[in-house]
């Protein structure tokens, strides 16, 4: 993410999604049904964030109940085919939202189906925590975010770099990070003169391997470095790493430690 998320970072969120489930529990059946279709999607992304255990079990089953009602309506009323396509869309955000209302887990998907390298914007992961997006933008983006490493290793840095107490835990995302990369095993690139971090390449051992690039501090303070070309995979307390790119032989990056931030050039 491009900035340290606030202290209660998915209140914006949850407030989000209670202004929706408030006009979804308005709605009656001769109404269109497009009000609960995108607080149910809304839903979606509480769930990855964790947020959802945040609300109330009675807020929850009142939007389940009229989210079962208005699935029913889908079928009826003459729509054209661009309506419809569209109407296919959203209803099938709707029906995951349901699924995460009734707290029933995510199907299993079959391993293609995991897109280890998608690369959704940090920016737009910001949004969707900021309770920035609409319901059904929010949820078709954590639909995303969830079938891709990429995108969940950025949502994790956004809550460790929040240092918010009791932080939410992404729900989607809860394993154990793994272990931290011994340095000596990589090649030391330089040492950033002010801020006292080390920045050191791991290669790949076979051709066309994963090229990561680790920061390592003796001072605790959180460490993040953006440059094109570069993506979060871990951060920690004075730790950070990083995936490069393929063909990447330099990087012009803004280095992140704490609240201090400094350009770093990096080369190999």
């Amino acid at each position: 993410m491009t900035e340290a998320a606030p202290e209660r970072m998915l209140d914006r969120l949850i407030e989000r999604w209670r202004e929706g489930a408030r006009r979804a529990r308005a709605w009656q059946p001769s109404d269109d049904p497009e009000p609960v279709l995108e607080a149910l999607a809304q839903t979606i992304a509480l769930e990855l964030t964790g947020a959802l255990g945040h609300v109330a079990r009675d807020e929850r089953d009142a939007l389940r109940r009229a989210g079962q009602v208005a699935m029913l309506q889908l079928g009826r009323g003459d729509r054209d085919e661009d309506e419809l396509e569209a109407l296919r869309v959203c209803a099938a955000l709707a029906r995951d939202g349901l699924r995460a209302l009734a707290g029933r887990a995510l199907p299993e998907e079959p391993s293609p189906a995991r897109d280890l390298r998608a690369v959704i914007p940090p920016a737009e992961l910001a949004r969707l925590l900021r309770g920035e997006l609409d319901g059904f933008a929010a949820g078709a983006l954590a639909m995303r975010v969830r079938r891709s490493e990429e995108a969940l290793a950025e949502l994790r840095a956004a809550f460790r770099l929040s240092g918010a107490p009791g932080q939410a835990r992404l729900a989607l995302a809860a394993a154990e990070a793994a272990r931290v990369i011994d340095p000596a095993a990589g090649r030391l690139l330089g040492v950033h003169p002010s801020l006292g971090v080390e920045a050191v390449l791991f290669d790949p051992a076979e051709e066309g391997g994963e090229v990561r690039l680790a920061l390592y501090a003796e001072d605790p303070a959180p460490l993040r470095l953006l440059a094109d070309g570069v993506s979060t995979l871990d951060v920690r307390e004075g730790y950070w790493i990083g995936r490069v790119a393929a063909g990447v032989r330099a990087l012009d990056a803004v280095l992140h430690a704490g609240e201090r931030r400094e350009p770093w050039h990096l080369a190999w």
